[in-house]
Parts: C-alpha cells; sequence; structure tokens
C-alpha cells in the first residue's frame, strides 16, 4: 500500500473516532430555543455566560436585548398595544412605527447585570440577577420574564439609592456594528473618561445603565458587505428598541429616579445608539405594555422630565425634527410643544465619513454628518449651532475643550444666535455642535474614518461642558 493511501486512512480513522468526542458551546441548548446560537449571533450574549472575564470597570447596571422569533419568546400581540391617539393624524408617523414593530422578530430581554462593590473584597463584583441562558431557566415566555424582571432592575437602584445616594443619572446606548464586548468596552472608555474628568470629587455618585442590543450582522463569505446590506435592518432594530425596551426602562425606572430624587437625568447616545435613546425619549405613551396582571404605567408629562440629551455621531435623520418634513412623519417635531427635554444637544465632524455616506444609501441627511449640518442651516428657528475650540500639550496626543464659541458662517444669522452657556436656557432650540477637533482620529478596526474617535478626555471634557451648563439652570 502506498504511503499517500496510509495516510488517507489514518486521518479518516482519526475522524471517525474523535466524531465521538466533539464538543458543543456551553449555552447552545437554550440558544437553540431562541434561535441565538452561532458565531455571529453569540456575541450579544458573552456576558450570559458567566465566565466573569467581561464587565464594567465601576458600579453600574447592563440590559442585554436581543431578537429572537416571536413563536420562541411567546411575543403575543397582547403585549402590546399601540396608542394611535398619539398620532394626532399623522399617517406617516403611524405607518412608521407599525412598519417598525411588524417584524417576525422582536427584541426580548435575555440577561440583566448589575456591577457593585464588593464591601469585603474591594473589587467590582458581577451579578448575573436574571439570565435566560441559566441552565434550569424555563425558556418558555422569555419575552413577558423579561419584562416582569425589570421590577427587580427598578427595585435594586432604589434599593442602593438609599443606601448610597446618586447624585446623577446616566443611560447609555452604543450604536451599529458593535456587539456585547465592544460595547462594554466602549463604556468602560467613556465613563472612566466621565470619571476621570469630574471635577465634583466625592459628591459624584452616579447610576450607570448601559444598553446591549445585536446591532450588528457578521458573515465569513461576504466579510464588511454585510455591514452595507444590513443598514436598514439595523436602523430598524435601533428605532424598536428604543420605541420598546429603552422607553419603558427610561420612563418607568430613570424618571422616577430623577424626580424622587432630584438629580439631573443625562441620556447619551452614539451613531444608531443615538436614534434608540431619542426614539425612547420622544415615545413616552407611544406604546402601553401589560404585565402580567398590571400594566407598566404611562409616565405623565411634565415639563424637563429628563434634564440633557447628548447625541454623538447621530445616525438618524436631522428632519425628524422639523415639522412637516421627510418620510417619518417628523416623529420628534413636537419636541417644543412637549417640553419634557431641558436641552438637546448632537455634534457633527467633518471627519466623520460614515453618517455622510448613508445619505446615499437612503436619502436621510443624519443629524451628525455635514448634510444634516447643511439642512440645520435652513431651519435657525430650531437650531443653534457651535464650534468647539480645543487646547493641546506639546507632547499629548489629547485634547481638551479649551470653549465652545458660536459658530460663523454666510447661512448664519447672527441675530438669531445665543451664546453656548446662554443656550442651555433655551429648550426650545437644539445645539448643533462641530467638533471636528475633538473627533478627528480613525480607531483602528472601526469603519467611517472619525466616526468612532469619542472615547477621549476631549469628549468627557465637553460632556461634563454640558452637564454643569444644565445644573446651572436647575440652580
Amino acid at each position: 500500500m502506498k504511503h499517500s493511501h496510509r495516510m488517507v486512512i489514518l486521518i479518516f480513522f482519526i475522524l471517525v473516532a474523535g466524531c465521538g468526542n466533539l464538543s458543543k458551546p456551553k449555552l447552545i441548548d437554550k440558544e437553540k430555543n431562541y434561535g441565538t446560537e452561532g458565531e455571529s449571533l453569540s456575541i450579544f450574549h458573552r456576558v450570559a455566560e458567566g465566565d466573569g472575564g467581561l464587565g464594567l470597570k465601576f458600579p453600574g447596571f447592563i440590559i442585554s436585548i436581543e431578537n429572537a422569533c416571536r413563536e420562541n419568546i411567546k411575543k403575543d400581540n397582547i403585549f402590546e398595544s399601540i396608542n394611535d391617539e398619539y398620532f394626532h393624524g399623522n399617517k406617516e408617523y403611524q405607518r412608521s412605527v407599525y412598519r417598525i414593530l411588524d417584524d417576525c422578530k422582536r427584541m426580548f430581554i435575555s440577561h440583566l447585570v448589575e456591577y457593585r462593590i464588593d464591601p469585603y473584597k474591594g473589587y467590582i463584583k458581577e451579578d448575573i440577577f436574571y439570565n435566560a441562558y441559566d441552565k434550569c431557566f424555563d425558556p418558555t415566555d422569555a419575552y413577558l420574564k423579561g419584562l416582569l424582571k425589570l421590577d427587580e432592575l427598578r427595585n435594586r437602584i432604589f434599593i442602593n439609592d438609599s443606601e448610597a445616594p446618586y447624585t446623577h443619572v446616566f443611560l447609555y446606548c452604543m450604536g451599529w456594528n458593535t456587539d456585547q464586548q465592544e460595547s462594554i468596552r466602549n463604556y468602560n472608555s467613556l465613563f472612566s473618561q466621565i470619571i476621570k474628568e469630574n471635577r465634583e470629587g466625592a459628591n459624584f455618585r452616579p447610576l450607570f445603565i448601559g444598553i446591549s442590543w445585536p446591532s450588528e450582522w457578521r458573515s465569513n463569505f461576504l466579510g464588511g458587505f454585510i455591514s452595507v446590506i444590513s443598514y436598514g435592518a439595523k436602523a430598524d432594530d435601533a428605532d424598536e428598541v428604543g420605541l420598546v425596551w429603552v422607553n419603558k426602562i427610561l420612563w418607568d425606572i430613570l424618571v422616577p429616579v430623577k424626580e424622587t430624587k432630584h438629580i439631573p437625568l443625562i441620556v447619551v447616545g452614539h451613531s444608531f445608539g443615538a436614534r434608540a435613546v431619542t426614539r425612547a425619549v420622544f415615545s413616552n405613551g407611544l406604546i402601553t405594555i401589560p404585565a402580567g396582571k398590571r400594566t407598566l404605567g404611562i409616565h405623565p408629562k411634565k415639563e424637563s422630565d429628563i434634564d440633557l440629551v447628548i447625541g454623538l455621531q447621530g445616525a438618524f435623520s436631522i428632519r425628524r425634527f422639523i415639522q412637516e418634513d421627510g418620510e417619518e412623519g417628523s416623529p420628534y417635531s413636537e419636541f417644543v410643544k412637549d417640553k419634557q427635554v431641558k436641552k438637546l444637544v448632537f455634534t457633527w465632524s467633518k471627519y466623520d465619513f460614515a453618517n455622510p455616506i448613508a445619505k446615499f444609501f437612503t436619502g436621510a441627511s443624519h443629524i451628525g454628518g455635514m448634510y444634516g449640518h447643511e439642512v440645520s442651516l435652513d431651519h435657525q428657528d430650531t437650531f443653534d449651532h457651535y464650534k468647539i475650540e480645543v487646547e493641546s500639550e506639546p507632547c499629548n496626543y489629547d485634547v481638551l475643550v479649551k470653549e465652545v464659541q458660536r459658530e460663523r458662517g454666510e447661512k448664519i444669522k447672527e441675530e438669531m444666535k445665543l451664546e453656548w452657556n446662554d443656550s442651555f436656557q433655551h429648550p426650545e432650540k437644539i445645539s448643533i455642535v462641530d467638533a471636528s477637533e475633538l473627533i478627528k482620529n480613525k480607531p483602528y478596526g472601526k469603519g467611517g474614518n472619525a466616526h468612532s474617535d469619542i472615547y477621549t478626555p476631549g469628549i468627557a471634557n465637553f460632556m461634563w461642558n454640558c452637564i454643569h451648563n444644565i445644573e446651572n439652570v436647575r440652580d
């Protein structure tokens, strides 16, 4: 027998013998229940494995949202009631919302995690207090079970506050093509910079809530092209996350914390994360979700329920804010009448290539890109315009905010412009901020040129500038 034949036979027997010892992923049985198995979907529940390899570096909560076929999570129509009177006859707005929610797959809460300081060992402890991937978890009615578990999230927040009162509430959401592992890393970068830039000393004890959601498709065969294909689906997913889950977390849990404690509530989103959080901000009362024998109530609208919304390179059409403009029915155009947000601030950068490219695929002028900026110049009754000036040191890559100036230019109507600090006294005007001096470097492994250059001391510096300005208004 030839040597080559012997080798083929040997390899065959090795493969046959090895088949009996093939391993399978740890969570595969539960993953198959929801249809979340495989390399491209397991990236959104890495924390659920409970190996402690991922987590926040500071106290806070991670809300993990995934999507599954309706029948796999028992997402019945009884769990959702759209209040049609909310649309006030706006058919485009109504059609847009119904289309987003009329998907064969729907979002559900798959796990909830708290990170807190262990008083005995002195390190950050991970506590997965709800996990749809637990070995003994009954996956029946996973949608309802995740919904009901929001009660424990609320209880934990209020118990923590009673032991050591919160000073600020922060809700963060990341954007497109960001798996759970990267989301947590990004939250650690963003909020660690906020903590580092804090000038309030021991008086700063924030409540941090971070959202993890299935924001990307992956394919070994299609490579990066899959991202282009996924744009429309992921845009709708971001809207759904905002309409349903971030909406409930914001209005049923965080706004009551803010109002009970009289502390500022700050909402921050990057890219599609800004799309999700703004949907939540402007959807209070749009959807009623019964939970078992009771209903998670609609929070009564009051002035300035939310102190500050910051959109970093927001990936949604600026026409959402412009009355009777755009194909989505201008869902945010009533923000002046509602008076629920004390201040809206959005950055854009000439070095961001991701947001401008979207215009060629969808026609949308994103608020975080140069085309959105151009549209805003035609609506200066709604938008104010500013530019960040920075200062730097010779041997330091990082820059800090020197000041935020009024933008100058041919189209700027000087008589309508407010100084930066004064603008926080005017919730009826949205601040569009040219952050090109801050957001200009290209991170490795991320598309869109400088679209994701937000994990810096300069951005934290700018955000504190906004927070202090809004706190001055509160006083």
